[in-house]
């Protein structure tokens, strides 16, 4: 099944919190690409993971160190399998097949998205499970509750809360640059003060104007609210990824932007052959990234 990852519109980071967690507030929406995964229960009690490894030669490593042929302790699913075993100590084993396409360090949430699924196939099998993987969900990555979540939502909290979004239908194009970005730099990078005064007035990228325009798909007024505070520190050390998102716009894209806290910088389009137009002409120009087309 598809394991889909997920691309930000907009990303505000508030302040941090006295727990050392952010506030944040943004848009997740999912995009019908991603890592292809599967589980089959085992006798064994534990997880094993079976993986075959897709990314870019640059970004492959990451994802060996984690995987079946690295540490898989330190592996997202392994970790999430050890905590719902905590609660339950005759968890049955699983057996997970992945196909892995969404980079590490990319800010398209590969990993808690690959977590969200392993959650819901526990819960599936194991239905007791179901409150529980709620619960415990955002200690295991603050993304992972939007995963289990169905549809798009405007996110704020740490990502814990969620609130749906209606969004037209629309077509773009994702740039994966061979580079990666490292979350905890980034948010350093910010140097957000700490706030210890709760209920702050929010971004409230939900205004109405601006949810009629997500309902209608003009994008180009995007441009108007939805910013990423991580794209002013990702574009001073990788100047390159400034350059994608100009020469998005470049190419017709009515919206672009870095999604998440980086590298991947992703662009509207009007149809599917203004897509594939943008996609070759990009792909002529930066032949050491890779270039999806999706929709959503």
């Amino acid at each position: 099944m598809l394991c889909p990852a997920k691309i930000n519109l907009g990303l505000k980071v508030l302040y941090k919190r006295p727990d050392n967690y952010h506030e944040i507030e943004s848009i997740f929406l999912k995009i019908n690409w991603g890592d292809e995964i599967e589980f089959f229960p085992n006798q064994l009690g534990k997880i094993q993971l079976f993986s075959k490894n897709e990314l870019l030669p640059a970004k492959k490593n990451l994802f060996e160190e984690v995987s079946e042929r690295g540490d898989f302790s330190k592996n997202i699913l392994f970790k999430t399998f050890q905590k719902v075993k905590q609660f339950k100590d005759d968890l049955t084993g699983v057996d997970v097949h992945l196909t892995k396409r969404i980079p590490p360090g990319g800010g398209l949430g590969g990993g808690s998205s690959n977590a969200a699924y392993l959650l819901k196939y526990l819960a599936e099998s194991t239905p007791e499970l179901t409150t529980l993987i709620n619960k415990i969900a955002p200690e295991i990555g603050a993304d992972i509750p939007f995963f289990l979540y169905e549809g798009n939502a405007h996110v704020s909290g740490i990502g814990e809360i969620l609130e749906k979004v209606d969004l037209a239908n629309g077509f773009g194009i994702l740039a994966i640059p061979p580079v990666s970005i490292n979350t905890k730099e980034s948010y350093i990078s910010l140097k957000k003060p700490l706030q210890t005064e709760w209920g702050q007035k929010s971004w409230s990228l939900l205004e109405k104007d601006f949810s009629f325009v997500l309902k209608q798909g003009d994008w180009s007024k995007l441009q108007e609210k939805f910013e990423n505070d991580f794209e002013k520190y990702a574009f001073s050390e990788f100047p390159k990824l400034a350059s994608l998102k100009q020469d998005l716009y470049n190419q017709g894209c009515s919206f672009s932007s870095m999604t998440g806290t980086g590298s991947c910088v992703y662009g509207f389009v009007e149809d599917l052959e203004h897509s594939k137009n943008v996609l070759r002409w990009m792909s002529e120009k930066y032949l050491d990234h890779y270039f999806v087309q999706f929709s959503f």
